[in-house]
Parts: structure tokens; sequence; C-alpha cells
């Protein structure tokens, strides 16, 4: 590309540890330097990733506002107010080309503001087919959610869905047009991942021991990704196995009910409930066997990475994991809420140590072929021009 580097702001709610945020870590890395300045603007106070996407050479600008209730009308509105104004601010000081957002207030704010800016292209990327938070039926926060987001897209150049999935849903719920969609999937650095060695040294780390056979699974503590069922499927499986260790890497909502439920079934012991990680291809280096047991996922890059790792999988049998995974191939898949399956899959895998290996490699091979990050950054730069 001749001339001026192209400015791309991507504008995002927070910087936990999610599958979102590790797009962005990946993105500040492998986008082109040469032919785009990329820069980060991420509206809540959570930051726990932000050294990560510095240390690849992008500056984040924290907003570091708190998401007030939208039952505190005054608040809500100045919230959004000083978010527009900032972004746009941000767009002017750095001659921003592109507005890229990533979730829910990202886009309520990032859209309007790339728009009243006249930003040469404004994106957003939807990360989850769960559009809509779980609420009660005819809450009016989702009615306007959905309203305000209909006419949101209606001022983008496009619409990013991550799997085939969210983009029927982006159908469904808004009434998206085809032609504004454009379906990218996620993508990892395979090698990367791959070549990390498993380290000893890193079990005290993971609150485990030399020789214990440890199940992983890497997700933010919320409803849609099913760790309960994962919970719930322990009592099974330490019945019929010795020396198991359940490693939870994440953080949310449901991590004291989740903790609870470990104890009031017996298994506390061997559940360890590890927070938001920055560690997780060390410890999928560790893992026997790597657990996703989602009810709703898009493309999930947790489950990619498992797979880079070259790790037998047990997952859900839903839209986002059948598009990347074939049963009895390179995983296991099982149905959604359901404890007592997740954990015969797990132990089938756990007792037949050459066909969980034969999985393992063929979701490696899998995952270096289609979902490398080199290909998604492809397909990003068509659209961002």
């Amino acid at each position: 590309m001749l001339g001026r580097r192209r400015t791309i702001l991507h504008v995002i709610d927070a910087l936990n540890v999610g599958g979102a945020q590790e797009l962005l870590v990946l993105l500040a890395e492998k986008t082109p330097k040469p032919a785009y300045q990329t820069l980060v603007c991420v509206i809540q106070p959570d930051t726990t990733i932000k050294a990560r996407i510095e240390s690849k050479g992008v500056t984040v600008y924290c907003f570091n506002r708190p998401r007030p209730s939208i039952y505190n009308p005054y608040d809500f509105i100045l919230y959004f107010y000083k978010n527009v104004r900032d972004i746009i601010a941000l767009c002017r000081q750095h001659k921003v080309d592109v507005v890229h957002c990533h979730l829910s207030d990202a886009e309520f704010t990032g859209i309007p503001a790339g728009w009243l800016y006249r930003a040469d292209r404004v994106i957003s990327t939807v990360h989850y087919p769960a559009l809509l938070p779980e609420r009660k039926a005819g809450d009016f926060r989702n009615h306007f959610r959905i309203g305000v987001t209909r006419m949101l897209y209606h001022l983008t150049d496009a619409v990013v869905a991550v799997s085939d999935d969210v983009a029927e849903q982006l159908q469904s719920v808004f009434h998206l047009a085809p032609s504004k969609i454009q379906i990218i999937i996620n993508g990892i650095d395979v090698e990367a991942i791959h070549g990390t060695p498993a380290n000893p040294e890193w079990l005290p780390s993971v609150d485990a021991l030399p020789g214990q056979r440890l199940i992983t699974s890497v997700g933010r503590l919320m409803p849609p990704k099913g760790h309960r069922y994962l919970v719930e499927a322990m009592p099974y499986l330490t019945s019929r196995l010795s020396n198991l260790k359940l490693l939870l890497a994440g953080d949310g909502d449901l991590r004291e009910s989740l903790e609870k439920q470990s104890q009031s079934l017996g298994v506390q012991d061997v559940v360890s409930f590890l927070g938001s990680r920055n560690d997780v291809r060390e410890i999928l280096a560790l893992t026997e066997v790597f657990v996703l047991p989602s009810t709703s996922e898009g493309t999930s890059m947790a489950l990619l990475e498992a797979m880079a790792a070259g790790k037998p999988i047990v997952a859900t049998d839903i839209p986002g994991n059948r598009a990347i995974l074939k049963h009895e191939y390179n995983c296991l898949l099982v149905p959604p809420g359901n404890p007592e399956k997740l954990a015969k899959a797990i132990a089938f895998l756990l007792n037949h140590p050459l066909i969980a290996a034969d999985y393992g490699k063929n979701a490696y091979r899998d995952v270096y072929r289609q979902f490398d990050i080199e290909q998604t950054v492809t397909k990003l730069i068509t659209i961002w021009g």
C-alpha cells in the first residue's frame, strides 16, 4: 500500500481475558505495521491484558468508565455521551481511517462516534451468537437494545460475524441484510501455541501436583459457557478415575455460585478456580483433556487454542462448535446441558490415550489449515481498505 498508513482504531468494552480481547492481542501483533497503525480504545475499567497489547507496539487509551445501569438514566446517558465525545476526539487526534468496534458498549458508542467523525470505514465484529442478555421475556432492556442496534448497524459499512451461527442470529434478531454481513472466523497464532512445551514447574501455579491428570476449561464464568454442567460432572468422574484435577481458567459473575456448587457436590478439592490468566498456553501444554461445555458459542478462541496445542477435546454439540469440530475425528461432541454424557466422554478420552492422541493430532492439523491468524488478518484488510 502506497502513501500514508491507514489508522485503525479498535474500540472495546473492557480488556479482561476473553475471546474478543485475545483477538485484539493478535491483531496488535499481526496487522502489517508498514500499512496500518493500530490503536485500541477501552471504555471500562478492566484493563487486565492492556500490557500484552502494548507489548506489541500498540497504544491503548483507557476511559476507565464503569457502566451505569439503565435504571439511572442520567448517568446512563452521560456515560454514552462522554464515550462518543472522547472517541471522536481520538479519531481527530490520530486522523483515524477505520473505527472497528468489538462488543456491545463499543458498538453503542463507537459506531455513532465513527459515523459522526465521518471515518472512512465503520466496522463492528460480533463475537457471540447470544446477542441479548438472558432476561425475562418482555424485558424492556432487550427491546431497547434491539431497536438501537438495528439503527446503529445501518450506520456501519460492514458487520463481521465470527461464525455462520452468529450471522444467522444477526439476520434473525436484528433483521440485518445478508449483504451487510461478512463472516470472518477468528484465528490464532497456531505455531506459537503448538510450540509451547509442557513445563512441570507450572503445576504449583494451577494448584496441581505432579502426576495429576489435568482436565482444563478456559472461558468466562458466565451462563452461556456451561461450567455448572462440567462441575456437576466431576463426582461421576472422581468415582471412576483417580488423581484428577479440573482447572477452570477464567473469571466472571458465576464464580461464587460455581465454588458453592463444587463444595455442595464434595469436589472442591479437585476443582481449581484459576481466575483470569495470561498463561493459558502453558496451562494447555500440561492438560490431558480440554473441555468446552458451552450452551452457546460463536467461534471459541479457547477451543482453537486447545486444538493448536494438540489436545483431545470434549465439546458441546452446538452450531459454533460443529463448524470447527468433527465428532470422533478430532473430538467428542456431547449434548449441551448434560453432565452425565459430558463426564462419560471425558472418561473415555482419559481411558483411551491412543484414541485421544489421534484426536489431538487431527485437531492440530485442522486448526493449522483453517484458523491461523494470518488468514483472519488478510480478510479483515479487505474490509478495512
